[in-house]
């Protein structure tokens, strides 16, 4: 599954009942990723492949805290992938890893505004 409920119920957990900090989490989170898919195709355009690798760690750690794993997990390739020296091979790589973890964000946005509409 796209979502690790066993994280994201933790999360719900520690909302007081009505569910404000959960729907807080989720906003914050779907404007952080909108913005960090913009500075990444960015980057993208000027084969800048070191903040590629930075943004995809930092979208690792903010995917994982609500238990978006796919995403997660994807953007641990992307900021390994990107690491060193670009060359074509890595470049084609990154942009098919972005082109990926963009479809797997747009199937967990849905899933988290199920649980909790913004």
């Amino acid at each position: 599954d796209i979502i690790d409920m066993e994280v994201f119920n933790q999360i719900v957990e520690l909302d007081d009942g009505d569910s404000s900090f959960v729907s807080g989490m989720v906003t914050d989170y779907l404007a952080q990723v909108d913005s960090t898919f913009k500075k990444m195709d960015k980057a993208m355009e000027t084969r800048d492949l070191k903040e590629i690798s930075q943004l995809g760690h930092f979208l690792k750690g903010s995917s994982a805290a609500l238990g978006v794993k796919q995403v997660s997990l994807t953007c641990e390739k992307i900021q390994n992938t990107a690491k060193g020296t670009p060359t074509e091979k890595n470049l084609e790589e990154v942009t098919s890893l972005l082109r990926c973890v963009k479809e797997e964000y747009g199937a967990a946005k849905i899933r988290l505004l199920e649980y909790c509409p913004t």
